[in-house]
Parts: structure tokens; sequence; C-alpha cells
């Protein structure tokens, strides 16, 4: 796939098929993304795959606690609390989102599921960083974390990174044998997406723009 084709593919989808990955897969596209950057190549990253059993564990127990309210390792801003441009973009998603679909408690119960559910994928990439870790480490993971979607797109699979899988880290932490020491950051759903509505919808992005500015 070329580069530009494969950046315009990518997008976050909120259901996949019942269709296992294979670990040789999983491996060649964790292998590719460690050719990220990072702060003086330090690497701070490690990447933990949950699949099968343990994954199904795991996507019980937050079925068990979907209306418990999480206490992920990096803190969650109420969204008022964000930037005006950010909280007109947020609303902007919402507004799509529910024009997407017939009506607003069909894109509601849809959504909902999908996150409640970990979004049914076989297998989810889980990122930390170590606790002592420089803030120019998020910079480094963040790096880390779209080169696996875009190497994951490449090969025909499709991804969301999403804030529901690490909403209870203690949950991972024990499933997933996960070191105290380590900020568990975010999970990346993966695997092969079913062809639903849910699937087909894709953010807009801001007018470019709005977004560069040249100075010479």
């Amino acid at each position: 796939m070329e580069f530009k084709e494969t950046v315009n593919n990518r997008h976050s989808v909120r259901d996949f098929k019942n269709q296992s990955i294979s670990q040789k897969t999983l491996t060649e596209i964790i292998k590719l993304a460690q050719k990220s950057p990072s702060w003086v190549n330090s690497q701070p990253w490690k990447a933990y795959v949950a699949m099968g059993d343990t994954l199904n564990e795991i996507k019980n127990e937050y079925v068990k606690r979907a209306s418990e309210k999480g206490n992920p390792d990096f803190p969650v801003m109420h969204r008022k609390d964000w930037s005006l441009a950010a909280q007109e973009n947020m609303q902007q998603w919402r507004h799509d989102i529910v024009h997407h679909f017939p009506n607003f408690d069909e894109a509601h119960e849809k959504m909902s599921s999908a996150s409640i559910h970990l979004f049914n994928s076989p297998a989810i990439i889980f990122l930390t960083i170590p606790k002592n870790s420089s803030s120019w480490s998020i910079f480094d993971v963040g790096s880390f974390a779209q080169t696996i979607m875009l190497a994951a797109t490449d090969k025909g699979l499709a991804t969301i990174p999403n804030y529901t899988s690490v909403k209870f880290p203690e949950v991972i932490r024990q499933r997933m044998n996960l070191p105290d020491d380590e900020t568990l950051v975010v999970g990346i759903s993966i695997g092969y997406p079913t062809d639903t509505t849910i699937n087909t919808f894709q953010s807009k992005r801001e007018p470019i723009n709005d977004v560069l500015k040249f100075k010479d």
C-alpha cells in the first residue's frame, strides 16, 4: 500500500470480526514500530498484547464494571476544561456521529455498546512507559502508537486507540502482569473490521489553513 493511501485509510474502527491475528503478524507490526523516534533513542515504550482467554477475562471484567468511574494512570480532564478549539472539534465530532446513523438513539446505543465491549477486537496492544520517565516520553510513545496503527493499516488490519481499555488499570495489571514501575498509557484495539455502519464513520479534520502557519 502506498504511504498516502495508508495514512488516508487509517481511521478508528469500532467493531471487529471474530477473526484471530497471528502472533507473527503482530510481532512484525511492533518490530516496524520500533523504528519510531525517541528522545536520545531512549525507546521508553513497552507493548503487551492481550489475546484469547486473557482478553476475554479483561472484557468480562470491564462489562461488569461498565457503570463505574474509571481511574486511569493518566488523569482525565473534563471536556469543558479543554481549549475552546478542542471543544468545538469534539462537539462537531458528536454531531457528525449522530447524523451518521438514522437517529440519536441508535448512534448512542452503537457507540456505547462498542466501548463497553472493548470493540469486540481479537487483540489489544497495551502500551506503557516507565513511571520515572521524562514528560517527553509521552511524545515518544505517541509516535510509537501511531506507527503501530499505520503498520497495521498497511497489513489490512484496523485499529482504534482508546481510553476505555485503560479505564481500570488494576484489571490490566493483574491480567497482563504489568510491572508496578510502569505507567499504562493506552490500549490499541486491533483486528479485521466488520462491514457495519459504525465502521464507515470517519471524523473530519480542520482546514489546513487553520492548522498550518508560515512566516518568512
